[in-house]
């Protein structure tokens, strides 16, 4: 192209010169010898003229291709007659190493032999080759050339020598290597992944695809490429996916999530994650999680399982407590009974036999002290004997004291009588099944046996017992057991009251209370056992009818007085016992048993 356009320029310079000597000829006919003169240095001078604009242009193209090029050329047998400076400067040869020597100089053992076979037979045929070569320097370092080979063809066509331009494309195949290097690397990753791996562009169509590793029955890539995700994946899968390839595409954060499937009767479970890669395109990784989930199904199932049998472990335990709770303290009463009923026996018959005789005995010494009377009426003046006697032992005192003695031994006898019946009502042992009795000589009797703890001692002042007896009927209970919720009561009020310096009151409330539960109204008799003591704080309120459950120290109590009450008051009389306390002080105690 270059050689054409030299010609055309020499054409129009040819052309300016036969138009100035045509003119001269047309003016001067008679100098035609000077006008073929003039004629041919006009034409040597715009010869010379193409000939050096022609030479620059070719020397500013010289020395642009030496700039980027590396250019050689050899004879046809590929011995080389000229290279640029390009040459020994990436090869590190110099002129004199290279002129003469043919291009195996700087083979680097690359390429297989095949290859220079193409290479020779294609420019020996008179067409141009192109192609990368991989050379090696002088040091043994090596680089790579873009190179095109344009032979040159004399008049019969054969060639009779090259001339191969050659551009340093070492650092563009560094990176191409590096690239494939990284790709294979990343195909090693993708295949160690077990997972189905898909590359998807905006559309939602598979442009890779990875099947998972144990899927036997995976379809090949060729089978999928080029399909779009509706056309593979279930519609259940698709606008999971469609939902989350939008949402990427728009944010450009990784979206990930869970998905549960139904393919032929069955629940198939896959969590995938898509990531953006590229500008349109999205990396997804589809895990088949079914076995997992089905594991957590059935461990949640397990763990349900044990909780449920935890509970009814925990149950069993808390009635196993009661049960044990209720034999200890069935075990200690039925021994506190048989003692209580045994002593009250044993004393019964002793007492009754010395109250019985009271009576006569006041009577014998009544008619003795009349007799003694009547002797000092009649007899007043005595044998000295006698008047002796009388003054030692003071016959005057014993008449006036004797009665008074026989009238306090009356009262601790009735007393005593009084104690062991109480006694043997509050043991009740032979009143085992549920009876009408009055409540209030149950009360009564708990608090003749608790009379002692009432008294003032030094370390606390007497406590008043106040009684509001209503009007009550008889009501159907266990009288042994509802006694014992009385003395339970009764003796932590007492407890509650010792230690603090205002005096103790207990008061006992009975009335008859009309209640709605569980949509009917019942009739109950309420007792109220009050004391202002300091009360009870809402933490041990909601525990304080739990088994084995005390604020007492060690030794004071064992914890089952209220627990065994509260299941005598609710479960054995289908009753109620609350608990109500102020935070200023005062605790009151109700129990709500059915008349019927």
């Amino acid at each position: 192209m270059e050689a054409n356009r030299v010609l055309n320029q020499y054409d129009y310079g040819y052309y300016e010169v036969n138009q100035m000597v045509a003119t001269l000829i047309a003016n001067n006919h008679e100098q035609q010898t000077l006008t073929n003169y003039g004629r041919a240095v006009a034409e040597r001078r715009a010869f010379e003229a193409i000939l050096r604009k022609t030479l620059k242009e070719l020397s500013d193209i010289k020395f642009a291709i030496d700039q980027a090029a590396i250019v050689a050329i050899t004879d046809r047998k590929g011995i080389i007659q000229y290279v640029n400076d390009k040459v020994y400067e990436i090869s590190e040869y110099t002129r004199e190493e290279l002129i003469g020597k043919s291009h195996r100089l700087l083979n680097s053992g690359h390429h297989p032999h095949e290859f220079f076979q193409d290479f020779w037979s294609t420019i020996k045929s008179g067409k141009v080759w192109r192609g990368e070569i991989k050379n090696r320097t002088k040091n043994g370092s090596e680089y790579w050339v873009d190179t095109t080979i344009v032979p040159f063809l004399d008049d019969t066509g054969q060639p009779y020598q090259y001339l191969a331009i050659r551009f340093d494309i070492t650092e563009r195949k560094r990176i191409e290597e590096a690239l494939q290097e990284s790709q294979k690397q990343n195909k090693s990753l993708l295949n160690a992944i077990p997972d189905l791996i898909l590359r998807l562009n905006s559309q939602g169509v598979l442009i890779d695809y990875f099947p998972a590793k144990d899927d036997e029955n995976a379809p090949q890539a060729v089978e999928l490429l080029g399909k779009t995700i509706e056309e593979v994946f279930p519609q259940e899968l698709v606008v999971h996916m469609r939902n989350d390839l939008k949402l990427i595409l728009e944010t450009g954060t990784v979206q990930a999530g869970e998905y549960a499937i139904h393919i032929n009767n069955n629940i198939y479970h896959y969590e995938a994650r898509y990531v953006k890669s590229g500008a349109d395109e999205i990396l997804a990784i589809i895990r088949d999680i079914t076995e997992r989930k089905q594991a957590e199904i059935a461990l949640k199932l397990s763990e349900k399982r044990e909780r449920e049998r935890a509970l009814q472990l925990e149950k069993t335990l808390k009635e196993l407590q009661n049960t044990q709770a209720q034999l200890v303290q069935a075990e200690k009463m039925s021994s506190l009974g048989q003692m209580v009923a045994g002593i009250a026996h044993e004393i019964n018959n002793p007492i009754s036999f010395i109250y019985g005789n009271i009576l006569h005995t006041n009577n014998y010494i009544r008619d003795i002290l009349k007799l003694v009377q009547l002797y000092r009426q009649h007899y007043p003046e005595p044998v000295p004997e006698i008047k002796d006697f009388a003054e030692d032992s003071e016959v005057d005192f014993l008449i006036e004291d004797l009665p008074k003695i026989l009238e306090s031994m009356n009262m601790g006898a009735n007393r005593i009588r009084e104690l062991v019946l109480s006694l043997r009502n509050f043991s009740r042992l032979d009143e085992s099944e549920m009876k009408k009795v009055d409540i209030h000589s149950g009360i009564d009797s708990t608090l003749l046996i608790l009379q002692h703890r009432l008294k003032s001692t030094g370390k606390k002042p007497e406590t008043t017992i106040i009684k509001e007896y209503g009007n009550l009927p008889k009501i159907e209970c266990y009288v042994s057991q509802l006694n014992q919720v009385f003395m339970n009561l009764i003796a932590n009020a007492i407890d509650a009251l010792d230690g603090q310096e205002i005096p103790g009151v207990i008061n006992i409330k009975t009335e008859v209370k009309t209640e709605l539960t569980e949509q009917v109204t019942r009739d109950f008799v309420m007792i109220s056992i009050y004391d202002n003591g300091p009360g009870i704080n809402e933490s041990v309120q909601k525990r304080m009818f739990d088994p084995f459950f005390t604020t007492k120290p060690v030794g004071k109590g064992t914890g089952l007085g209220l627990s065994i009450s509260h299941q005598i008051v609710v479960e054995k009389h289908q009753g109620e016992l609350r608990c109500r306390s102020n935070k200023n002080g005062g605790t009151v105690f109700e129990i709500l048993i059915p008349i019927y």
